[in-house]
This record gives structure tokens, sequence and C-alpha cells, in this order.
């Protein structure tokens, strides 16, 4: 059985191959970051949202996220208006551009997976989904 050590060197030389694969194929088709297309997926788990939300939820600073929504915006991805209530606020919606954007993006995330978890058995597919779920609940603090 391998150690704790062992096993987070090995993890942390495998997981940067899970990521690039799964964007790498969409991302190389079109002409925006992994960056943008993170944020272009957190547009759209949130809806319309203040930016301020953004760069809290992708752990940035506002200018940062500033940044990467201006280049959004030029590029016909988001589009940024104020809060009726507080037009010092900014707030931030994918176009049609930006959703058709993440709609294939998850796609092809998808069908990637898809490809990569018909090579195990179902309950393998299980477990993995289930370490997943357990990794993720710990990520985001549900878990101690």
């Amino acid at each position: 059985m391998a150690t704790i050590n062992e096993l987070t060197h090995e993890i942390s030389i495998m997981v940067p191959k899970l990521i690039k694969g799964a964007r790498s194929s969409f991302l190389s088709k079109s002409n925006i970051t992994s960056a943008q297309m993170i944020m272009l997926v957190s547009i759209h788990d949130y809806g319309q949202c203040k930016l301020k939300t953004l760069a809290k939820e992708r752990g940035i600073s506002p200018p940062t996220a500033t940044g990467l929504i201006d280049r959004l915006v030029r590029a016909g991805y988001v589009k940024r208006g104020s809060d009726p209530e507080d037009r010092r606020v900014v707030m931030v919606s994918l176009t049609r551009k930006g959703k058709s954007s993440v709609r294939d993006f998850l796609s092809t995330v998808r069908n990637r997976w898809k490809n990569i978890l018909v090579h195990l058995t179902p309950k393998e597919q299980q477990q993995y989904l289930n370490i997943l779920k357990k990794i993720v609940a710990v990520l985001s603090g549900k878990e101690g």
C-alpha cells in the first residue's frame, strides 16, 4: 500500500493532466483562455450576478475579475449592466454567444469523460463518482 506522500505525489502529477485533457480539446478550437472559460462557466452557474461575487467565488481580486470580464465583453460573450437598486454595483450575464460557448464546452467535457469512463466497470464508475463527491465536499468545507 502506498503512503500518503506517495499518493499525493502521484495525484499531483495526474490531476493537471486530467484538467489539461478535459479543456484542451475545446479551448484549442476557440479564441478563449482557460481563465475566461472558467469565468463563463461561473456566470452560467450563477446566472446574472455581481462582478464582486464572481471575484470572490473564483478567489481572484476584483481588478483581475474586471479584466477578464472586460475581455469577455469585448469578445461578445458577456454583457455588463448595473443593479437597479445600486447603480455602483456591476452586474454581468452571458450573451447568447456566451451561453452557446458554455453549452458547447460542457458538452465537450461530458463527451470526453464518457470516453474515459467507459474503460471502467460500472462499479468502478460509481466508486469514482463517490470519491469525487467526497473530495468536492471536503474542498467546499462541507465535510471535515
